[in-house]
């Protein structure tokens, strides 16, 4: 960086922050001028607004701000795993949507879970009254973690008057934080920016970087299940979850169950078609498959039991790959680079020749194509593709 330009860029006179705008959040670039109108309110506010300064005493209290939905969980906690063993005996409280600190409650990652609603027109003023309330926490460091790297998480973090503040500016509000985190571009996918504000911190790595864990009840609960449907140790296992949070990254039931039928066949692999208790979908016709629509808890479980699953670009796509099951995940509007399931072992399906890409799940066309295009035979070979890899001695004579 020199005089706040990115070296590689330097020509052209592009600053960094800038830069991480197009390639990380383009819908930042998009709303600059709306943010440097937010942003010059916010400086006069910050002026007469004063926040403690950090003095360096020891760390007792961490808010960490996400409001992400399932996915967005899953992939924090590897920050959180390393932010717990770093601070040990500190109260950790999540700022977030309702409803999305159970699992890290079970995972022992957090102690609070501090609900927050996504702010739209005048709830913004419930937003500020809401971060504002967090000053009598006193709370010593704060974190502005996820994909979205803006000026809403800072200044969540800065109205909470944490006395250090840690983030990206990339999309505003970097004046609101006592550091600003540069961007590592070789390192995109989400769950690397968040350990990137902990290197920031020289908080090292963990020797085990383990994601998620079943409980020992939820463990028994699965077993319960599987002696339930006739589900022995040798069988093959293949999970299928059509749903997605935004209809616009669902690759459709009927292409799933055809490649379930696929699999079926060929393999003599068992089927469990999984769907939200909260928006339960039947079972296509024509396809011998268990139904199931678990809580989260119980879903995870059983998901650790199968040898694959087979999804969209979405939660339980990051829940499975969390737990180290193989995923085969068809991506439609979103990048892989960015969103993709973390570890070894997962197949990704996507159109790579569509522009349109990252749309942020407001599809321009009648249906989305990125999805819609990408044949069932395509999955079909990346399924193939996992199942050489499982440790069943009857898979090897199919191939």
């Amino acid at each position: 960086m020199k005089n706040g330009t990115f070296l590689g860029w330097s020509g052209s006179g592009v600053s960094k922050k800038n830069v991480a705008r197009i390639f990380l959040k383009p819908g930042a670039w998009r709303h600059r001028r709306s943010i440097g109108v937010l942003e010059a309110g916010l400086r006069l506010l910050a002026w007469f607004l004063k926040v403690p300064g950090y003095t360096g005493s020891d760390v007792k209290r961490i808010l960490v701000y996400e409001l992400g939905a399932l996915g967005d969980i899953v992939l924090l906690v590897p920050f959180l795993r390393r932010l717990r063993a770093y601070f040990p005996t500190a109260h950790i409280a999540i700022a977030g949507r309702t409803g999305g600190g159970s699992l890290l409650f079970d995972q022992g990652l957090i102690d609070e879970w501090i609900p927050l609603r996504i702010p739209f027109a005048l709830s913004w003023l419930w937003l500020f009254r809401s971060a504002f309330g967090l000053r009598k926490r006193s709370l010593d460091l704060a974190f502005a973690v996820g994909w979205r790297g803006d000026l809403k998480g800072n200044l969540v973090i800065w109205l909470a008057g944490a006395r250090r503040r840690v983030g990206f500016g990339y999309a505003g509000g970097e004046f609101l934080l006592t550091d600003v985190v540069p961007p590592d571009f070789a390192r995109p996918h989400v769950a690397d920016r968040n350990l990137q504000l902990l290197e920031h911190l020289g908080i090292p790595p963990l020797n085990d970087e383990e994601i998620l864990r079943v409980s020992p009840q939820d463990e028994e609960f699965a077993t319960e299940l599987m002696t339930l449907h006739g589900i022995v140790n040798d069988d093959l296992l293949i999970g299928i979850h059509p749903q997605a949070g935004s209809p616009v990254r669902e690759w459709g039931d009927e292409r799933f169950a055809e490649v379930a039928r696929a699999a079926a066949e060929k393999f003599g692999a068992k089927i469990l078609w999984f769907s939200d208790p909260a928006k339960p979908k039947p079972t296509p016709a024509n396809l011998e498959a268990i139904s199931l629509a678990l809580p989260l808890r119980q879903f995870a479980a059983v998901v650790y039991r199968c040898q694959l699953l087979l999804c969209n670009d979405s939660g339980p796509m990051h829940l499975a790959a969390g737990l180290k099951v193989p995923v085969v995940a068809v991506f439609g509007p979103q990048r892989p680079e960015w969103f993709g399931p973390v570890g070894e072992g997962h197949k990704i399906v996507i159109r790579h020749d569509i522009w349109c890409r990252p749309c942020g799940d407001n599809c321009m066309w009648k249906e989305p194509y990125c999805l819609s295009l990408i044949p069932v035979e395509q999955v079909m070979r990346e399924v193939e593709d996992v199942l050489k890899n499982v440790p069943n001695r009857s898979l090897r004579a199919a191939f």
